[in-house]
């Protein structure tokens, strides 16, 4: 029997994401002289020549955008024995026997004895498989599919035993199980190489976990037929995680593809953001950083679907991120107005559940509220300053600056600062050695800045009102006999810093 294989697929990505082409392998029966095997006084020898319709079997080999494959002498096929037809097909569990391939090269042939368990006639199916369907722990690499995963099938009919003891059969005609694909991993650039140690694909619900022995951007993963599937890849760069989806993807078993993916970097808790909307765990040179992300989530505190400043545009957020400058130091509202209540939702009633609430936590609509009703006249000045913050632009895309409610302030310093949640308490003296605003200005100086939120006894405005004369703010105590932090209130005509958060 004859294999010939060359595989061509380009896959570009754009409206027609996969796509795949293969060339048909012809397949034939040449009875050649085996090892004989005596069974009840005759003499059986069977020999069958390996012919594929897709994807060679064994020893990959890639030259340009074409993927060959050859046999290598030694390799085993595994035979069973196959019973009725259709739904009514029965696969015996273990194979009866084994055929070995003879030479090395597109073609072989597979050869083997005949046990005394089994006697061969005219008319019985057997099933040949080369390797396994196992297709978890990969190594991301063609060699690790030729050796382990380069899964195929052949049925042949024995056509006739002959008096001599030759047992001829129909062509076996291998069929992959599987397609092959070379995923080139890439940042959100297009451009720039993801060196990943680890990829999990997931195809339908179905995970395919690749480990390369070293950090490689292009990953050869063979993957099972699929129909319309959605693809999720989850990787592990060496400078973060990273992560891809996409829906309607069908994988056809025997085709080759290439598949150039853009990864969207997965935001870490201190990690360095940048005026473009890109961010990393250390410096990138070239790079302006605005910020430190501070909180991650998608939910009310990271203004998940708000509607951003341009009217239309709804925020899909994955978190906060928190300036690495103030806005100035100025007071919640202008000193002389009239003492009432600014804010035109649910006000604070000044205990722990306020801080914990997840209603009316929008430090974003508080912000533009009181920044639109100073446009003549700066009577709101913390939220003015906040929302108009031009020192560190903030990237397209985002909220753009804004004055953090209350909660929000929670959020941060619970998840970048960590501060022990269930010790919060409405006014009272915790965090003694202000760790959680340390732990601030330690991820913010890891961005190249160093700003201190850690003043001699000063005080942190959020954008959250308490009641008509005061607003909730983090006082800030470094001396006396109560050091740490407190989420508390000021007179809303008090000036203390202002330090804006956007949500990306």
């Amino acid at each position: 029997m004859k294999q010939t294989l060359h595989i061509i697929a380009l896959i570009i990505m754009g409206a027609a994401f996969l796509q795949g082409c293969a060339k048909e392998i012809e397949a034939e029966i040449s009875p050649v002289e085996t090892p004989e095997q005596v069974i009840g006084g005759k003499t059986y020898k069977m020999s069958v020549v390996a012919g594929k319709d897709e994807i060679g079997t064994r020893a990959l080999s890639l030259i340009d955008r074409t993927l060959n494959a050859t046999w290598a002498v030694g390799e085993k096929v595994s035979v069973y024995k196959v019973d009725g037809e259709g739904s009514m097909e029965m696969e015996s569990t273990e194979p009866v026997f084994t055929l070995t391939a003879q030479e090395s090269g597109a073609t072989t042939t597979l050869s083997g004895e005949l046990p005394s368990t089994y006697t061969p006639t005219a008319g019985s199916k057997l099933r040949l498989k080369f390797l396994s369907g196992n297709y978890d722990n990969q190594k991301g690499t063609l060699d690790y599919i030729a050796g382990n995963c380069d899964f195929a099938v052949a049925d042949v009919t024995i056509s006739e035993v002959g008096t001599d003891g030759l047992v001829t059969t129909t062509a076996a005609n291998f069929v992959n199980q599987q397609a092959i694909v070379r995923f080139s991993l890439k940042k959100e650039d297009g451009t720039t190489p993801i060196e990943v140690t680890s990829l999990a694909v997931t195809v339908g619900g179905m995970t395919y976990n690749v480990t390369p022995d070293e950090a490689i951007s292009d990953i050869f993963v063979a993957i099972p037929k699929a129909s319309q599937k959605t693809v999720t890849l989850s990787a592990i760069g060496v400078d973060g995680p990273y992560t891809y989806e996409k829906t309607d993807i069908s994988f056809d078993n025997g085709k080759y593809y290439i598949i150039g993916v853009k990864m969207k970097r997965v935001p870490l808790l201190g990690d360095i953001y940048y005026s473009d909307g890109t961010f990393s765990t250390t410096l990138e040179t070239g790079k302006t950083p605005i910020g430190v992300i501070a909180y991650i989530g998608t939910d009310v505190y990271s203004e998940n679907g708000v509607t951003l400043r341009d009217g239309i545009t709804t925020l899909q957020s994955r978190g906060l991120v928190l300036c690495l400058n103030d806005a100035g130091r100025v007071p919640w509202r202008r000193e002389g107005m009239t003492n009432v209540t600014d804010i035109l939702h649910d006000a604070l009633v000044d205990d722990t559940g306020d801080l914990k609430r997840s209603v009316n936590v929008s430090g974003y609509a508080n912000t533009k509220f009181l920044a639109e009703k100073s446009i003549e006249t700066v009577d709101y000045p913390a939220a003015y300053y906040a929302w108009n913050y031009t020192g560190l632009a903030a990237p397209s895309g985002t909220t753009g600056w804004f004055l953090p409610s209350i909660q929000q302030w929670v959020k941060i310093l619970t998840a970048l600062g960590g501060l022990s949640e269930s010790g919060i308490v409405w006014q009272g003296w915790i965090d003694s050695p202000r760790n959680s605003l340390h732990n601030l200005e330690a991820a913010m100086a890891k961005a190249g800045a160093y700003n201190d939120l850690d003043p001699y006894n000063t005080a942190l405005l959020s954008s959250s009102e308490s009641t008509a004369g005061v607003a909730t703010c983090i006082i800030v105590n470094t001396s006396g006999g109560n050091v740490g932090i407190q989420f508390s209130y000021t007179p809303k005509s008090y000036s203390w810093f202002v330090r804006p958060v956007l949500a990306f």
